[in-house]
């Protein structure tokens, strides 16, 4: 029920907020944008849990989400609408914002990401309901670190509020096992 729950605010949010939002990143930091070109040799960070979890391979993707290194870039591979900038997202013509980077694809692949995080968070609490606390801290650090990676102020306002969610949920879980 909780994914449901979250994955509505998420949706709903990205309805009332739409492109129009303005971006107040004032940081001098790179845009993911560069940080792909710097790094076009190295794969997207999220890109083998988001690829099982596509597949519908859950664990697959929970150990790769806890594999990653958040710190690493590009985090989203270029064709993605999860790694654009709020000002080259609202740079996109009409056209191109329909065709490569519609409102609903950028809703599903937020949803998808979204719930691949509550899938890390609820393996976090499936471990330490087990006595393992090892794990739980392990994918409760792991989700902290995706989310400051997402709260970037030089991602999308979208993405950013993911990135607060996954560090907020990260934060309550680890206040439960102690840590």
């Amino acid at each position: 029920m909780k994914i449901q729950t979250i994955s509505t605010v998420i949706a709903a949010t990205i309805l009332l907020v739409g492109c129009d939002k303005q971006n107040t990143s004032s940081g001098t930091s790179s845009s993911p944008a560069e940080e792909q070109g710097r790094a076009t040799s190295a794969a997207p960070v999220a890109q083998a849990a988001m690829s099982a979890w596509q597949q519908g391979d859950e664990s697959t993707a929970v150990s790769s989400f806890l594999a990653a290194d958040w710190s690493a870039r590009p985090l989203f591979a270029s064709d993605s609408v999860l790694s654009l900038t709020e000002d080259q997202f609202k740079s996109l013509s009409d056209t191109d914002r329909q065709s490569k980077s519609g409102e609903m694809k950028m809703i599903k692949q937020l949803g998808s990401f979204m719930r691949l995080g509550v899938a890390v968070a609820q393996a976090g609490r499936d471990a330490a309901s087990k006595g393992d606390t090892a794990q739980a801290q392990k994918s409760f650090t792991s989700l902290k670190q995706c989310g400051a990676a997402l709260s970037s102020p030089d991602r999308m306002s979208h993405v950013q509020l993911i990135g607060r969610t996954f560090s907020k949920m990260a934060d309550t879980e680890l206040s439960k096992i102690g840590k």
